[in-house]
């Protein structure tokens, strides 16, 4: 009897044990996901600073292109970066669209992607963000 019962104890803490491993392991994959978000979210407002950074010092910069870069050579991480002139009228006064989207490129599948939008607003005394917003969640 004695055995049965010793037998019984260590099933329920068998069970009881492989329940906190699964529940630690989606406790994992939550952090990972959410260290990944704030990567891309980085990725995606350094790619929107690049760009300002290109229009503001480049005196031939013509209006609208997209182009895309990569963080480093050995890094999987890649952000796209779209610019639009909205009103090409005006010389004196330019405002800007910027799209920058940020992901991680795994097996040529994108994970991890964030997508931020910001205004830019160019007159000749100055320049400054008109405003930048997530698109994407």
């Amino acid at each position: 009897m004695a055995l049965l019962v010793v037998l019984f104890i260590v099933m329920a803490v068998t069970i009881l044990s492989l329940g906190f491993l699964s529940r630690s392991d989606v406790e994992l994959a939550c952090g990972q996901n959410m260290i990944l978000r704030a990567q891309m979210d980085y990725l995606a407002e350094s790619g929107l600073e690049h760009a300002r950074g290109l229009i503001i010092n480049d005196s031939n910069f013509s209006g609208d292109w997209s182009a895309g870069w990569q963080l480093s050579v050995d890094s999987n991480d890649y952000y796209d970066v779209d610019v639009l002139l909205v009103d090409p009228c005006d010389p004196n006064v330019c405002d800007y669209e910027i799209t920058s989207t940020a992901y991680r490129d795994k097996n040529g599948v994108r994970v991890g992607e964030s997508i931020l939008k910001a205004e830019l607003h160019i007159d000749p005394d100055t320049a400054y963000w008109a405003s930048f917003h997530r698109v994407s969640d």
